[in-house]
C-alpha cells in the first residue's frame, strides 16, 4: 500500500459553496453548463451521506472507501471511528485499524468533487451515472444498491434522495451559480476552494469520529 494514511478533517460547507464547487467542477470536466437536475442528484446524494456536510471529512463527498490498488503513489486516505455496515442482516460496527474505517481524503472540495464525479462515471458504478445524467434520484439509488454501492435498505436511501433532491430544485442556490460562471467579470473569479466555515485550513488537524449514515463505499 503506497497511499498516504493523514490525519481526519471534518470539513463542513455552506450549501452555497457545495453547489457552486459542484457547477464549477462539473462545466471544468465535461465543458458544459450541467443541468440543474444532474446537480440535484450529486447534492442528494452528498446531504444523505454527509448529513449536508455536517459529517464530512476530508472533503470526501460521498463517502468513498479507500481500497489499496497498485500505482496508488500520490493518492490519501483516512480512518475513521464507528464504522458501521450491514452484514447478513445485522449491523456491524468497525473501528481503526480495521480495512472497513478506510476512506479516500482529498486535500480540497474541489479535489473530492472532480474525484467522486469520475468514479461514479468510469468506474465501479458507472452504470449509475444515467441517472445524474437524466436527473432521476431513485433511479439513481436503485442502480447504487444494485452495483453494491451501499449496505442501507433502498427505500430509505431513496426517501432521502428523493427529499433532499426536491429540496434543492425549489432552491436559487444552483442559478446564481451558473450566473457566476457566465458572467465572471460581473461577478469576479470563481473560487472553487473557498475556506470551510470554522477555519478548516488543513488535513493535519484532527477531529471526531465519524457521524455518517451509510457504510462507506469502496
Amino acid at each position: 500500500m503506497t497511499a498516504t494514511l493523514v490525519p481526519t478533517v471534518r470539513t463542513s460547507y455552506t450549501l452555497n459553496q457545495v453547489i457552486a464547487a459542484m457547477v464549477e467542477g462539473w462545466f471544468k470536466k465535461f465543458g458544459e453548463i450541467p443541468r440543474k437536475e444532474s446537480i440535484g442528484v450529486l447534492y442528494a446524494q452528498n446531504a444523505l451521506e454527509t448529513g449536508g456536510t455536517v459529517a464530512m471529512w476530508n472533503n470526501n463527498i460521498g463517502n468513498v472507501k479507500y481500497v489499496p490498488h497498485a500505482g496508488d503513489e500520490g493518492l490519501f486516505y483516512m480512518m475513521l471511528a464507528n464504522v458501521w455496515e450491514i452484514v447478513g442482516g445485522k449491523k456491524v460496527i468497525f473501528q481503526p485499524p480495521h480495512p472497513a474505517t478506510w476512506f479516500r481524503a482529498f486535500p480540497t472540495l474541489a479535489d473530492g468533487i472532480a474525484e467522486h464525479m469520475d468514479f461514479l462515471r468510469n468506474h465501479r458504478y458507472k452504470t449509475a451515472w444515467s441517472a445524474v445524467d437524466a436527473g432521476n434520484p431513485a433511479a439513481f439509488a436503485h442502480l447504487l444498491k444494485i452495483a453494491g454501492y451501499y449496505t442501507a435498505p433502498e427505500a430509505d436511501y431513496v426517501r432521502l434522495m428523493n427529499y433532499y433532491f426536491a429540496k434543492f430544485m425549489k432552491d436559487t442556490t444552483y442559478e446564481a451559480a451558473v450566473a457566476k460562471i457566465l458572467s465572471p467579470a460581473t461577478n469576479g473569479p470563481f473560487n472553487p476552494n473557498p475556506p470551510a466555515p470554522g477555519g478548516i485550513g488543513s488535513i493535519f488537524n484532527v477531529f471526531g469520529p465519524l457521524l455518517g449514515f451509510f457504510r462507506p463505499k469502496t
